[in-house]
């Protein structure tokens, strides 16, 4: 089974995070997604990482230090970053672990939030992920971006 490791921000996304990972479990993808408790113990986070076939970290305007610390830590093992990005999100820092790197950044555009969907389709099939996979991880993806936008919605 391929396993993917989500990289989240805060607790308050984590409604959008447990039903990423009942879709995913269904796609034929087992999605780590570290609890609380699990997020103090770097240990356990850097071996959940270490058995990650790819890294998908969600970079919103609450970008924490350690989704950094993880986004870093992929890239330094060379576990595949799918990083998806909200328009204005990306801070400094984050450009700064990105640079030099082979890793394209998509970004969810506000007026067109399914944008990034063909984008990152052409970025798996280049890095030839297998078709499941490939749906898998596009349906995840496709999903956040649904999960999030609604989110947002309630917040205005």
């Amino acid at each position: 089974m391929y396993r993917v490791f989500l990289s989240y921000n805060s607790p308050d996304e984590m409604a959008v995070v447990w039903r990423l990972q009942t879709l995913a479990a269904a796609s034929g993808l087992h999605l780590d997604v570290p609890n609380v408790m699990q997020r103090s113990d770097w240990p356990t986070i850097a071996q959940m990482i270490d058995s990650a076939d790819a890294v998908i970290v969600f970079l919103t305007d609450k970008a924490t230090q350690q989704v950094r610390k993880e986004l870093s830590y992929a890239l330094t093992k060379n576990i595949p970053v799918i990083p998806i990005v909200e328009r204005g999100a990306v801070t400094a820092p984050v450009q700064t672990i990105l640079r030099n790197k082979d890793v394209p950044v998509f970004t969810m555009e506000p007026g067109n939030p399914w944008g990034i969907e063909n984008d990152l389709a052409d970025y798996l099939r280049k890095k030839k992920y297998d078709k499941d996979t490939r749906n898998a991880i596009l349906a995840l993806a496709g999903t956040f971006i649904g999960l999030f936008l609604l989110n947002k919605l309630a917040d205005t």
